[in-house]
C-alpha cells in the first residue's frame, strides 16, 4: 500500500488552507495536529525568521511530556518547536501518522514553503524516501495583484500594517517590499519544484480554477481521493478584499512581476484568461 506525504508549498493566499482541509477529511488521511507546521522556512532568515518557534520553558516541556504520556495531544506550540529543532523528529512524526492502520495519506501544507530552495525540497523528498514514503507536491498560484491585495489585508489584520479601507495607497507601498517579494516569486518556486520532482509527483494549479468542478476533479485524481464536487462551495480562511485596485496600479504591479507571469504562463497558459492582471504582463510589448 502506497504511503504518501503531500508537501504543500502554498502559495500564500492561494487556497492552501482549502486544499489541506479537502485532503485531510478524506478516508485514509491523517494530517496530524497542526494546519500549518512551519517547520522549515524559518531557516531562510529575513522575513521568514519570525516563524522560528521559541523554546518552551522547562515547565512547558514537562507539561507537554506529561500530556502525551497521559494520551492527550501534544500542545501545538511544543510540537512546532520540537519539529523545528529536530528534523529527524519531523520525518518520524509523519511516518508515525502513516503507520496507523488504514492511514495512507498525510502532509504539511504551509504557504511560506513556497520560498524553500531546491536543496531543501530534495532533503525532504529523500528524508521520506528512506522511510518508504512518496512525496508529492501541491502548489497553487493566484493572480499576483489579487494575491498581494489579500496578503496586504492579512498584514493589516495581524497589526503589521496600518488599517485602511482602501487598497491603492497601501498596496503601492507594499507590493515591492521584501515581505511581498518573498511570497510572490512563483517563478523561483516552479524552478525549485521541477529540479527535484518528476511531473507525476507535482500538482500545480491556478487558484482561480481550483474550486471549479474540473479543478476539484484534477486535485482528486492527483491525490487519489474521491471527487467531492460540493467542496468548492466551502470557504476556508477567506478574507475581506476592501476596495478594488485601480487599473494603473494593477498594471504597475503586473509589470514589476512580469517575469513571474511569463514563467507561469509557460506552464499554465490558461492564466492569460483567468488572471485579469495578466493582460499587462503577457503582451509583446511587456
Amino acid at each position: 500500500m502506497t504511503k504518501t506525504f503531500f508537501l504543500g508549498l502554498g502559495g500564500q493566499k492561494c487556497g492552501s488552507s482549502w486544499i489541506q482541509a479537502y485532503l485531510a477529511r478524506q478516508a485514509g488521511s491523517d494530517f496530524g495536529r497542526l494546519g500549518e507546521y512551519q517547520a522549515w522556512e524559518h531557516r531562510l532568515g529575513g522575513v521568514f525568521a519570525r516563524y522560528r518557534a521559541p523554546e518552551p520553558s522547562f515547565l512547558g516541556k514537562l507539561r507537554a511530556r506529561t500530556k502525551v504520556a497521559l494520551g492527550a495531544p501534544e500542545p501545538a506550540a511544543h510540537l512546532r518547536w520540537r519539529l523545528q529543532s529536530d528534523e529527524t523528529a519531523y520525518f518520524d512524526y509523519f511516518a508515525g501518522l502513516l503507520n496507523q492502520p488504514g492511514v495512507t495519506r498525510t502532509g504539511d501544507v504551509t504557504p511560506s514553503y513556497s520560498a524553500l530552495p531546491a536543496e531543501v525540497l530534495a532533503h525532504l523528498r529523500d528524508g521520506f524516501s528512506t522511510r518508504g514514503i512518496t512525496v508529492k507536491i501541491l502548489f497553487s498560484v493566484r493572480d499576483p495583484v489579487d494575491r498581494l491585495r489579500s496578503h496586504l489585508r492579512m498584514e493589516m489584520e495581524k497589526g503589521r500594517r496600518a488599517e485602511s479601507a482602501e487598497n491603492d495607497a497601501p498596496l503601492a507601498e507594499f507590493y515591492a517590499t521584501p515581505e511581498a517579494e518573498a511570497r510572490a516569486r512563483y517563478d523561483l518556486t516552479l524552478e525549485a519544484i521541477e529540479a527535484v520532482f518528476a511531473p507525476e509527483d507535482r500538482f500545480v494549479t491556478p487558484f482561480e480554477t481550483l474550486f471549479t468542478a474540473n479543478g476539484i476533479a484534477d486535485l482528486s485524481r492527483f491525490a487519489g481521493v474521491p471527487v467531492d464536487p460540493q467542496a468548492g462551495m466551502r470557504a476556508v480562511n477567506s478574507r475581506a478584499k476592501g476596495s478594488g485596485v485601480s487599473e494603473g496600479l494593477e498594471a504597475e504591479i503586473a509589470r514589476h512581476y512580469a517575469t513571474v507571469y511569463k514563467a507561469v504562463a509557460q506552464r499554465l497558459p490558461q492564466i492569460a484568461e483567468v488572471w485579469p492582471s495578466a493582460r499587462f504582463a503577457l503582451t509583446s510589448a511587456s
